[in-house]
């Protein structure tokens, strides 16, 4: 991955809401894992996760579950501002850092909370990203929305697994 296009490439980016029914949680992973099994199968290898609570940290929580299969698999977290997780329930906090330290990379893109923070980190992933999994429940508000429009916009493959 010598260049910004070879990267881009080989890289897939999430987005999703933060809020997934403990009923639902199953099977969204499981579509999750087949959404991210395929793209590896087409040759993708670096998935960047925001970080988030829902959607985000089940899918950095499945790239790192195939690490064992699959170690050429990357984690790549793009964290909005240090400090992301603070007001977060404790529970939260253990997941994010647990899957923070076993990202391979982490892009910090604010020192502190800035108004804009969210899109400008929404805007990298989609700009790193040739590939967008969405989950995605087609209301058109919130950052899920503006991330998929955003990557539409550019060109990138959008799959919502909603």
């Amino acid at each position: 991955m010598d260049n910004k296009d070879t990267s881009r490439a080989q890289t897939v980016a999430f987005t999703g809401h933060r809020l997934i029914s403990s009923a639902d949680r199953p099977r969204v992973k499981d579509r999750l894992m087949e959404a991210i099994l395929r793209a590896y199968e087409d040759g993708y290898r670096v998935f960047i996760s925001g970080m988030a609570c829902g959607f985000d940290l089940m899918a950095a929580e499945c790239v790192v579950e195939l690490k064992s299969e699959r170690p050429d698999i990357t984690l790549m977290a793009a964290i909005p501002y240090r400090g992301q997780c603070e007001r977060w329930r404790k529970a939260s906090q253990l997941k994010y850092w647990e899957l923070l330290h076993k990202a391979d990379e982490q892009i910090v893109l604010s020192p502190d909370y800035r108004p804009d923070c969210f899109l400008r980190r929404d805007r990298y992933m989609v700009e790193h990203a040739s590939r967008l999994i969405a989950y995605f429940n087609g209301i058109p508000k919130g950052g899920t929305f503006y991330t998929v429009n955003e990557a539409k916009r550019q060109g990138v493959m959008v799959e919502n697994i909603y």
